[in-house]
């Protein structure tokens, strides 16, 4: 990375001894599995938490108490990002790329609600990360890209909102490459780091752009994080960082307010530590916006969608199998807003029961045991995106952890069976006779050619107006140039399949002033053949089979961290199963929902690796029910190396 781009970070922003802290020293003990760190925080809770690996009710509990003030939950979170996250640190991990001022002062305010007795919810006071695509009002939103790294947001997007009227306290916002158009390619911030190894990738390299907020995630920079996925950014970022991640059905969490990238692909995604912690958070930012403008899947009139209240269960929390009723994390969910089911009477339930009698099939091409991916005709056009279509060489630690996941799932009663997956094959056509996306007669190329040009930059321009900065309002007005300029030094990406570049986004702009997408006729069919897509090839295909959901790992590899300047790597990093998570660009384009939990850390390179749930559109709820169910089957997340507890 050049020095201008290292040095393009606004000092003022990253200024932490403004707040008088000092760098500690870390601790000098051996890391600790999570499992062993949350336990131990758990049993000190209300006298005096340690933060890292802390789980929401640890902080709460210790708020409650009186061992611990906002305030000096914070400061114990901007200790860690000083010691382990600036370019003066021996990690430099680069993660939190621009701080929030105003986050004292919030803290502030919550220690003297605290103190009235007019806390405004169970994450009053909680610390917490945004990717540096949301509007946080006040701040810059960059999304990463010089060409708006002076926009400052006007206005909160919709899950901000509704985090600071729960009274969660924004440390600041974190890294992510320009516009959220790749993964690990370094922008207007440069890029985070891995905390656990910093020889490999903390995301994706071609889709892991809320890469900030999942090293941020792990190195307990902050209780959870808000990221985004368009691709895979979500996922893929959780599985190398050992965290959980939700990529919602469309509609159910609105993106209002966060800058978009394709608006038929954005959803936002939370990245917490533990399925108990991601289901608390929920509970907050899923609930009915009565805006819709910036939100394409509410906006648009062709493709009914559900409200987020038909589809929310009245408690998230009491999907944690340990927790069952949910009753501390709901009882004050009126104050936000919501309105809540008096908790279940029944008591809680085991992780088997769950998972019993639950059928789950793990796509063969994804555990080494499907001959027949990867062989289509030499010469065949892949599927949109990159190395789509190619076979999926699974790493062998990789495979071991997925036994291991398999065994805990069946000992707790669920069939586990090897299938074919048509939803990714018909997309990518990735085998004799299997159509793409492009060719199948559901989607045409027009309508694609339309999705990822005129609609981006239409809902670019659009997001522009609604937020209103006075000195920056229209696509227009940029220099396309700026907006993903080449970092230096960097081999060219590998996408294929594309003929569209953001940088001519602002020309378009230019050259349709007062379009809206009611001008673009391809839409309707479009969307409308994209949930045909889902339905035959996922839903149809998954009930012929009786399946629950479907389970697999949720990258193949771990891409090397040099893979932007060294070929041999970038060999290896832009493989099937690597460059972007598994499944690739189907489960966002078709509006698959997903849950990624933790499978484990790979014995030989030391990284974690996910597992991921996925299903039919709206049995998120479900989905959401056996992710953690998995999760209460045993420990497999470890705390990262590189950021020890602070002496």
């Amino acid at each position: 990375m050049s020095a201008e781009s290292r040095g393009s970070r606004s000092e003022a922003s990253r200024d932490l001894a403004g707040v008088g802290l000092e760098t500690a020293a870390p601790s000098s003990l051996p890391p600790r599995p999570a499992a062993e760190a949350s336990r131990g925080s758990r049993s000190g809770a209300s006298r005096d938490p340690d933060v890292v690996e802390a789980s929401i009710a640890d902080l709460r509990a210790a708020l409650e108490s009186g061992a611990v003030t906002a305030v000096e939950l914070l400061d114990r979170y901007l200790a860690r990002i000083a010691a382990y996250d600036g370019p003066d640190t021996a990690t430099a991990l680069n993660a939190l790329v621009v701080m929030n001022p105003e986050a004292r002062a919030d803290a502030a305010a919550s220690d003297a609600r605290r103190t009235r007795g007019e806390t405004l919810g169970p994450l009053d006071g909680i610390p917490y990360t945004a990717k540096d695509s949301y509007l946080a009002r006040g701040l810059t939103a960059a999304a990463g890209s010089p060409a708006f790294a002076d926009l400052v947001a006007q206005r909160d997007a919709f899950t901000i909102e509704r985090l600071r009227g729960a009274g969660a306290v924004l440390i600041g916002l974190t890294n992510m490459p320009p516009m959220a158009n790749g993964g690990m390619q370094r922008g207007v911030y440069g890029r985070a780091e891995s905390p656990y190894n910093a020889d490999f990738l903390t995301a994706a390299f071609g889709s892991g752009s809320s890469n900030g907020s999942g090293t941020a995630t792990a190195a307990s920079f902050a209780a959870f994080g808000l990221g985004e996925e368009t691709w895979s950014s979500g996922r893929a970022p959780a599985s190398n960082n050992a965290l959980c991640a939700y990529t919602p059905s469309r509609g159910v969490i609105s993106v209002r307010g966060n800058w978009p990238l394709v608006p038929t692909m954005d959803v936002v995604v939370p990245h917490t530590r533990s399925m108990a912690d991601l289901l608390e958070v929920l509970d907050v930012i899923v609930a009915d916006d009565p805006e819709t403008r910036g939100d394409f899947w509410r906006v648009q009139p062709w493709v009914a969608i559900p409200r987020s209240s038909d589809i929310r269960p009245a408690s998230y929390v009491a999907l944690v199998p340990s927790r069952g009723s949910g009753s501390e994390a709901s009882r004050d969910l009126a104050g936000v807003g919501l309105e809540t089911a008096a908790p279940s009477s029944l008591p809680p339930r085991p992780a088997g029961e769950a998972l019993a009698g639950r059928r789950l099939g793990v796509p063969r091409m994804y555990v080494n045991a499907d001959p027949e991916a990867g062989t289509a005709e030499p010469g065949r056009t892949p599927g949109i995106g990159g190395a789509t279509g190619q076979r999926i060489e699974t790493r062998a630690s990789v495979i071991e952890l997925w036994r291991a996941a398999r065994r805990d799932l069946e000992a707790a009663g669920a069939e586990v069976v090897e299938v074919d997956f048509p939803v990714v094959s018909n997309y990518e056509g990735d085998r004799p006779g299997a159509p793409t996306i492009a060719t199948r007669g559901l989607v045409t190329p027009e309508y694609l050619r339309r999705e990822i040009v005129d609609l981006s930059a239409w809902a670019w321009n659009d997001f522009l107006d609604a937020n209103g900065d006075p000195a920056l309002r229209a696509l227009a007005d940029v220099d396309g140039t700026r907006i993903f300029p080449q970092p230096e030094g960097a081999l060219p990406d590998r996408y294929t399949g594309f003929d569209d570049d953001i940088a001519e986004y602002p020309e378009w702009a230019r050259e349709h002033p007062g379009a809206t997408f009611d001008d673009m006729p391809e839409l309707e069919s479009g969307i409308r053949g994209l949930e045909e897509t889902r339905r035959i090839d996922l839903e149809q295909w998954m009930d012929g089979l009786g399946l629950d959901a479907v389970v697999f790992p949720a990258v193949a590899d771990v891409g090397p961290a040099d893979m932007d300047v060294h070929e041999a790597s970038a060999d290896l990093g832009w493989r099937n199963g690597v460059w972007v998570a598994n499944g690739n660009l189907v489960p966002r384009h078709l509006g698959i929902p997903t849950v990624t939990v933790p499978m484990g850390t790979m014995a030989d390179i030391r990284m974690p690796v996910g597992l991921t749930f996925a299903g039919r559109a709206y049995d998120d709820t479900e989905l959401l029910r056996l992710a953690a169910a998995f999760e209460s089957t045993g420990a497999r997340r470890t705390e990262p190396p590189r950021t020890p507890r602070l002496a």
